[in-house]
């Protein structure tokens, strides 16, 4: 019941597309469906000021063709500083809140003591870390620890670390967006072997690692195809027994 997109995303094709989906499926949608947009990349990239932002959630309802946005996240902050996004952008989004045009207001960004800054103002409702909570690596595990504590909706995205996870043998996959590093491959097949002595799939144990964690509410994967939708639903069913779990921290300790 929860989608995902941004301005930045296919520089808007995301928001278009999805708002054509929306129109049509319109009479299919559950109740309780979440949609999730951003902030900070429209109309000019980075430019968190409050005047922009209000551009940009004005856009974002126009193309999405929606009148309320159950969910929103200031985008990629590490491209400015505290007091210009909580005095512009956060500012903007508090009176569109108190209007009831946007609902919960997160904070998605990658740098992982930056976001701990933003998490202690207290002024968040939740937050997006992707790539750094994984089952090869775990920077964000404090990050998560600190809004779980204050009682913050968590949102883990790309599980398969944008794609060594799915596909460690591909030389064509990639580490959070580049290429990966040798060292990197290696302890991702090491943990692809310790799935194969018992019989589970790689992609199955990434995207479990993120979603049997209790304080983690929504894991975000990231899809091209219906099928690839399908293969990571059914990997939530696949049986993986408790033992693998210590196994993968004890043979390949996270970084």
């Amino acid at each position: 019941n929860f989608f995902d997109t941004a301005a930045l995303y296919g520089k808007g094709e995301s928001e278009r597309r999805v708002g054509i989906a929306l129109r049509e499926l319109k009479d299919l949608l559950p109740d309780d469906f979440i949609l999730n947009t951003k902030v900070g990349y429209r109309p000019n990239p980075f430019d968190y000021s409050e005047e922009q932002t209000l551009a940009c959630v004005e856009e974002s309802l126009r193309v999405l063709g929606v009148d309320r946005l159950p969910m929103i996240h200031i985008h990629d902050v590490q491209h400015s500083d505290l007091p210009t996004v909580m005095n512009g952008a956060r500012k903007a989004l508090h009176r569109l809140q108190e209007q009831g045009i946007v609902g919960m207001v997160g904070l998605a960004a990658g740098p992982i003591p930056m976001m701990i800054e933003y998490v202690n103002t207290d002024e968040f409702d939740s937050i997006l870390t992707h790539n750094r909570y994984t089952l090869l690596d775990q920077p964000a595990s404090e990050l998560i620890t600190l809004a779980d504590a204050k009682g913050l909706g968590i949102i883990n995205g790309a599980p398969f670390s944008s794609g060594l996870l799915a596909r460690p043998l591909d030389e064509s996959a990639t580490y959070i967006y580049r290429q990966a590093e040798p060292e990197t491959i290696a302890r991702a097949n090491r943990l692809k072997e310790i799935c194969e002595r018992h019989n589970v799939s790689i992609k199955a144990a990434a995207i479990q690692f993120s979603t049997r964690d209790p304080r983690i509410h929504t894991t975000i994967m990231g899809a091209s195809s219906a099928q690839q939708i399908r293969q990571s639903a059914d990997a939530l069913a696949v049986d993986i027994p408790e033992e693998i779990w210590g196994e993968f921290h004890n043979e390949v300790p996270p970084k």
